[in-house]
């Protein structure tokens, strides 16, 4: 497990001033946090190698950030046979899921932007940036790839490479499971429980969606997805409970509401913002549309990890991995062996926690390569 491998050092850091949507927060003025995760390395070379990484990842929507930690013990197993080294591993929850959610929870009103995330991260990058020399590398899973490239195009030298794991980056709206839609995210997330008298319950119903899972993936879900009652949202605990349970039993509750969930994963229309517009006070959320059609200008190089049965648009992505990197101050792209496709045959969305092995030698691979061009560029210079 990742604390055999890792140091782990929690940290909670202000969130960025002013957030995209004036319903993010009851109060626009207040002070989100940010609950973060750093991993150590607990053998690392004494000095530290000046080319140790720093990587910057990034969760799904109601994916914990703890769930990645196997891919991070396998990554680490990986680095000494593909010859690169790692210096810490950050990730945080995004405001308004996981323990920053539970943190922030009076907090938070009825809207979000994934862009917020973005700018979270560069704050928490500068505000740590003592800890993180130069090379940093990005990684991205599902929405999470949509964030950490909106945080590339904030800064184009930030990131040495990305690495983007079945990412939400793509130009059709998802099937949002209301009138003749097939069920989508939004109607299983509003509709489905969010209350159990007690953690083994809560276990109990959730372990049947999750055996496809590394059981290291499996456990953590189960540890991290759910926090005892009282909340804001459920500040009774007493219709929670069950007579035929222990009395001191304590009730549970997801730790990313399922509104909040909603909120962070749904996909509305993607016109424009603006006065004459009748969604100008509930705006749009245009973050995979902005992201995809700005992809020729992406400077990192750019490795994708996609899903063979992805419930996600292959052929939009792959477009998108065609022009990837060949515009205006991108890196090149395809043609200059700056971006590159791997799809995962018999994969679904979810296979950083269902093939954690096979998703590390993946992502460790494309490192030895950009790690021994980095290299070679800072000799250079």
């Amino acid at each position: 497990m990742s604390t055999e491998y890792f140091h782990i050092t929690e940290h909670v850091i202000p969130s960025c001033h002013i957030r995209e949507y004036p319903g993010s927060t009851v109060d626009q003025e207040a002070v989100l946090q940010l609950h973060v995760k750093q991993y150590t390395p607990k053998h690392q070379t004494e000095p530290i190698p000046a080319d140790a990484m720093t990587i910057i990842a990034t969760h799904g929507v109601s994916l914990y950030k703890e769930l990645y930690e196997p891919l991070w013990d396998e990554l680490l197993a990986q680095s000494t046979r593909h010859r690169f080294h790692i210096r810490s591993i950050w990730i945080a929850d995004n405001t308004n899921m996981g323990v920053s959610g539970v943190l922030n929870e009076d907090k938070l009103s009825t809207d979000c932007s994934w862009m917020d995330h973005s700018r979270d991260l560069l704050l928490l990058i500068n505000h740590f940036r003592d800890q993180m020399p130069r090379p940093l590398v990005g990684i991205g899973h599902s929405y999470g790839g949509c964030i950490i490239t909106n945080l590339a195009y904030i800064h184009p030298r930030l990131f040495i490479t990305l690495l983007l794991l079945d990412p939400v980056l793509q130009t059709s709206l998802f099937p949002m499971g209301f009138g003749t839609d097939a069920t989508g995210h939004p109607n299983f997330s509003l509709w489905r429980q969010d209350v159990w008298p007690t953690r083994a319950a809560a276990s109990q119903a959730h372990r049947a969606l999750l055996r496809s899972w590394d059981p290291r993936c499996a456990d953590r879900m189960i540890q991290y997805a759910f926090c005892d009652l009282p909340t804001p949202l459920y500040p009774n605990t007493h219709a929670a409970k069950d007579t035929t349970t222990n009395p001191t039993d304590t009730p549970v509750t997801l730790t990313t509401t399922k509104h909040q969930d909603v909120r962070a994963g749904r996909s509305r229309s993607h016109h424009a913002c603006g006065p004459g517009n009748p969604d100008f006070l509930h705006p749009s959320v245009p973050e995979p549309l902005s992201a995809y059609y700005r992809l020729p200008t992406l400077r990192p190089s750019c490795l994708w990890v996609l899903a063979a049965k992805t419930y996600l648009r292959l052929d939009e992505m792959r477009e998108g991995i065609r022009t990837c990197g060949s515009g205006v101050g991108g890196s090149g792209g395809v043609s200059q062996g700056r971006v590159k496709e791997v799809t995962l045959s018999g994969s679904g969305h979810l296979f950083p926690f269902q093939e954690v092995g096979r998703s590390a030698e993946t992502c460790a691979a494309w490192l030895e390569t950009e790690m021994e061009r980095y290299r070679m560029a800072e000799n250079e210079w």
